[in-house]
This record gives structure tokens, C-alpha cells and sequence, in this order.
């Protein structure tokens, strides 16, 4: 469960990150500070080019401190692993993403920077809840229908099992049209 939402969160961020629109370079900035610069720099050309985009995500290392060793030995086969996910991006997502597009529906989460331009982005996003916190860092180049990010992200829970490193290597293209069945 965990690392299924941290691809996701990947994706969406990535996708969220490419374009050659303006620069955006924010400190200490909300997740709708965000979303809205780039709103801005990007108006006339949308985030992404719309249309049906592959990711390669690879998990790079994953530890997780205070597991037991089956876990820790269950995740050690893991690092290496890729999985490949397919989604399409309408005309409607490139050019008008939701606020939340860039964080899901976190509220509690801040960049301390964010910084997107001339084919690079660098952000780093904190995020506190009552039982802990996660930090997200992505760094990487774009390309219009490409990108290559390396994500990690870490978790501080209120007890060994819930803190957890991990790092991501994502390589995303554009692959063509949408076909009527992904919608």
C-alpha cells in the first residue's frame, strides 16, 4: 500500500513538473502557491502534451529501520524492481490540473523550495501530520514528452515501523494518442 501511493505521488508529481512554459522558483511556498505559478507560467501550453504517457519507476533503496528481518529482507528483494504504469492525460488535465493535482488531498504539506525551468526541477516537499512526517524530495530534467526524476522520500512515524527511506528512479515518455477505452 505504501509504495503503490508513493507511485502514484510520484507520477503526479512528474507529470506535474514537465512542460517548457516559464520559470517557477518558490521557497516556503503552500502546495496552491504552487499550482498556481505554474498555472501562470505555463498558460498557454498546458503542463504536459496531452495524451497517453508511460512511466518506468524504479525502486532504487527502501529501508525501513525498525522491521523485523523477514520485512527487511522482503523489501531488500524489492530494491531493483520496476514497474511500468500507462495513464492518459486529456487535453482538459494538461491545461487545467487540479489544485491537488500537485499533492493530492494533503493540506498539511509546504515546499520548502520548488524550483521548474528551462528543462530542470528541483522541489522539496514537507508534510506534518499528528502521528509524524514526510519529506519528498524530486530532482530531474524534462523534456516536453519525456522526463527522468530521481525521487526520495522520507517518513518519521511516532514508532520504528513507521519511518521509512525510500528512493525512487522515474523515466517517463509520452507514447501516443488516448484511445477511447482510457477515457
Amino acid at each position: 500500500m505504501i509504495k503503490h501511493t508513493l507511485f502514484a505521488a510520484a507520477s503526479a508529481i512528474c507529470l506535474s513538473a514537465c512542460g517548457s512554459g516559464d520559470k517557477v522558483d518558490l521557497e516556503n511556498a503552500s502546495v496552491n502557491d504552487v499550482a498556481k505559478e505554474l498555472r501562470k507560467a505555463d498558460a498557454n501550453e498546458g503542463f504536459v502534451k496531452p495524451g497517453q504517457w508511460e512511466q518506468t519507476v524504479t525502486l532504487v533503496e527502501m529501508s525501513v529501520p525498525g522491521a523485523p528481518p523477514q520485512v527487511a529482507e522482503a523489501l531488500k528483494k524489492q530494491t531493483g524492481q520496476s514497474q511500468v504504469h500507462k495513464s492518459c492525460l486529456t487535453p482538459e488535465q494538461a491545461n487545467h490540473p487540479r489544485e491537488d493535482f500537485f499533492s493530492g488531498a494533503d493540506k498539511s504539506c509546504r515546499y520548502d523550495h520548488f524550483k521548474w525551468g528551462s528543462g530542470k526541477v528541483d522541489m522539496k516537499l514537507d508534510c506534518k501530520h499528528e502521528s509524524g512526517t514526510q519529506t519528498m524530495e524530486l530532482a530531474g530534467t524534462y523534456e516536453p514528452e519525456s522526463y527522468q526524476m530521481v525521487m526520495s522520500v522520507a517518513s518519521r512515524g511516532s514508532n520504528p515501523m513507521e519511518t521509512m527511506n525510500m528512493k525512487m528512479q522515474v523515466d517517463a515518455k509520452r507514447v501516443g494518442q488516448c484511445t477511447d477505452k482510457e477515457g
